[in-house]
This record gives C-alpha cells, structure tokens and sequence, in this order.
C-alpha cells in the first residue's frame, strides 16, 4: 500500500468507523442532485433496500435531461436526445440486464447532407455510409426515466433543495444546504454537473474533500444550446452541417448541427433542430432565447434564402449554458493528468461521486451517467 492509500485508509477508520466496522448496509444516503446519475443511484438504493433522499437544486428533476411537449405532435429531447449505444443498455441502467424494456426505438440514419462551407452550400451525401444512430420513436430520455425510475423513487425527491457544503458528523455526514438548513445522513453521492463542482457551489469540509479538487479545472465543461424551430415547409436536408469536408470529419468536441429533429418520427410535421456546443465561448450563448431564434433565422436564410423566414411559424430555445444549476452542456476535453475519476474518488468511505463526467467510455452521455451511479451504489455497498 503506497502512502497515499495507507492515509486515506487511515483517515477513513477515523471518519467512518462505525460504518466500516459493521457489514450491515447504512441506513440512509443521501443523493445530492435528481439528473440521470442521481436518479439512477436513487433507483437502486431504493432496491436494495436503502432509505435515500434526493436534494434538487432546481424546481423539478432531470437535470439535462429535458422534454419537450405540445410543441410537435412527438415529444423532443431538449437535452440529451441520442441513444448513443444499442437499445438494450435502457435494461441495464435499472438492473434488467440487455433489454430495450419494449421502448420503440429508430434506427437514425440520415441519408441527405449538406455543407454550408465558405458561403457556398454543397451535397455531402457519402456520410450517410458512415453515421447512424439510436433515438427514441415517440418518447425521449426525460419519459424513460419517468416511465421506468420515477415510479419508485419520485417521493424521495425535494425539490429548491440546494445543498452548498458536506462535512463529517460523527459516523455519518452532515449535508448543509443553502436554505440554511442541516441534513444528517450515514452516505452520500454527489452526482451534480462537473461545472457545480468547478464553482465550488458544493464544497467539502476538511478530510471530506477530494485531495486533488483543483484538477477539474483542468477539465473543460463545454457550453452549450438547443433549439427547435417549426416551418410550414420543409427547405433542409436531414443534416446541416457547417465548414468543410475535412473541418466537419476532425475529431473535435465542439459541434453545431442542423438536423431534422423528427425524422423517423410518427409526425408529418417539419421540425428543424439546432444542436450546438463548444469547448470555448459561444456569442450566441449569451443571447437571450428571442435574440438567438432572430440570429438562427437570419443564418438559415443566408443559406437557404427567405423560404426560411416566410416558412418559419415558431421557436423555441433550451439554453443550457444559462442554466444557473448547470450553465453548460457536459464535461469535455481532461487536460490533466490525472483521470476524472482518480479526481473525483470515493472520500474515506462516506462521500462518492457520479454523473456523465466519471462515465469513461461513455462520458457525456445519459447512459454514461446512469453506469456511474451503478458503480458509486456499489462501492457505496461494498464499503
């Protein structure tokens, strides 16, 4: 056992004795944060037998995962959207093992593309042989988690709830929260977006904090928007893309995307979605939603002329980046030297972490954040 181990084992026997002296599991955890992460962790502390609470910051659960309803005749994700894996891991983020749960799903696979590169507008149709994807057929990540987790776990979930601080109390932590109120309880698993943590908006007493903390400002938490726009008419291919063909196939995080938000989807409607995110500022960010709809419009009919204008009827924007409990879209590029998950390990037995950020293969997605809260609840068990 090298140094660093024998302190935090150390440390832990002093912090957490009680709790690593018994076999038992503990009696109530605490879940800062009802996202994907949180409400998974949530789902399978309930079935395990566990007494958990949820803390949201915001007015309702979710987190990025958002819908959209009543704007077109199906449901849309204003958050995550794409499956980005086999229809069976929706079994595996509630413990079914490889089964779609009879959820409909679509084969995504676009077959019109185009360049908007340098002024120009160009087909690009040989990326339809090299991109298909997994999404919803008429529900979103926001029903799956309705569907499938809520049921169990809905109770558990206080709402304006903003925890602010986690300190040891004896055998167990205490979770103080911004209404000034103090919560004892024997664990906790902090699944709040990287950027909470980046702004110290939960932060740890001393034993209780991540020893290498200052590492996740070397991480980048993209900033990010969408938007979804509905025309009378449909002018767009299924992809939009802008740039040339060698700028649009780098492997970079940053993306915007135009794309036709139903194809596949039991509607006739002609729903235009825009996807963007970025390592960096994004001016239109900082728009307000109506700014930015006028600013999209103004592009579209760059490209595609006044059909854009005269076929638009209405817009709507999810503007993550202002989010105040989130303010971006998802962890990036890690510029450290340390893994996010060597930043972010389990704190002396007490205190665990998960979220898209800690989902290594599958970081930045739902299921990325659901499979790191199935690893926190076990070694949350195992401690």
């Amino acid at each position: 056992m090298d140094r660093r181990a024998f302190s935090r084992a150390t440390a832990a026997s002093l912090l957490c004795a009680p709790t690593l002296l018994h076999s038992s599991p503990p009696a109530h955890v605490t879940v800062i944060g009802a996202g994907s992460a949180g409400l998974t962790a949530a789902y399978h502390l309930e079935k395990a037998g566990i007494d958990v609470q949820v803390l949201e910051a915001a007015s309702g659960w979710g987190g990025r995962v958002k819908r959209l309803s009543g704007f077109s005749d199906v449901p849309l994700d204003l958050g995550a959207e794409w499956i980005h894996d086999a229809p069976t891991i929706l079994g595996r983020i509630i413990g079914e093992g490889e089964t779609d749960l009879s959820v409909q799903t679509i084969a995504y696979n676009p077959q019109t593309f185009q360049l908007w590169d340098n002024g120009r507008l160009k087909d690009f149709n040989l990326l339809r042989h090299a991109y298909e994807e997994v999404k919803f057929l008429d529900t979103t990540w926001y029903g799956f988690f309705e569907r499938f987790v809520l049921p169990r776990i809905g109770e558990k979930v206080e709402f304006r709830a903003a925890a602010k601080h986690v300190s040891s109390s004896g055998a167990g932590v205490s979770v103080h929260l911004v209404d000034g109120r103090t919560l004892e309880t024997d664990k906790v698993i902090v699944t709040v977006p990287l950027s909470v943590l980046q702004r110290g908006q939960v932060s740890f007493s001393y034993g209780l904090t991540p020893p290498h903390l200052a590492e996740l400002q070397n991480i980048d938490f993209g900033s990010g928007f969408k938007v979804f726009m509905k025309f009378s008419e449909r002018f767009y291919p299924d992809i939009l893309l802008e740039g040339s063909r060698m700028s649009v196939l780098a492997d970079t995080w940053s993306s915007k995307l135009y794309y036709d938000a139903v194809l596949g989807k039991p509607t006739r409607q002609n729903i235009l979605g825009l996807f963007t995110v970025s390592d960096g500022a994004l001016p239109r960010a900082g728009m307000d939603d109506q700014s930015l709809i006028d600013d999209v419009l103004s592009e579209l009919t760059s490209i595609f002329g006044s059909v854009a204008r005269r076929a638009y009827v209405d817009g709507v924007v999810q503007n993550w980046a202002q989010e105040p409990h989130i303010r971006g879209s998802y962890s990036m590029t890690n510029h450290s030297d340390l893994s996010i998950n060597e930043i972010l390990a389990p704190i002396d037995g007490c205190v665990f972490f998960a979220g898209e950020a800690l989902g290594e293969d599958a970081q930045s997605t739902v299921q990325g954040a659901a499979f790191s809260a199935i690893h926190a609840v076990d070694e949350l068990m195992a401690n």
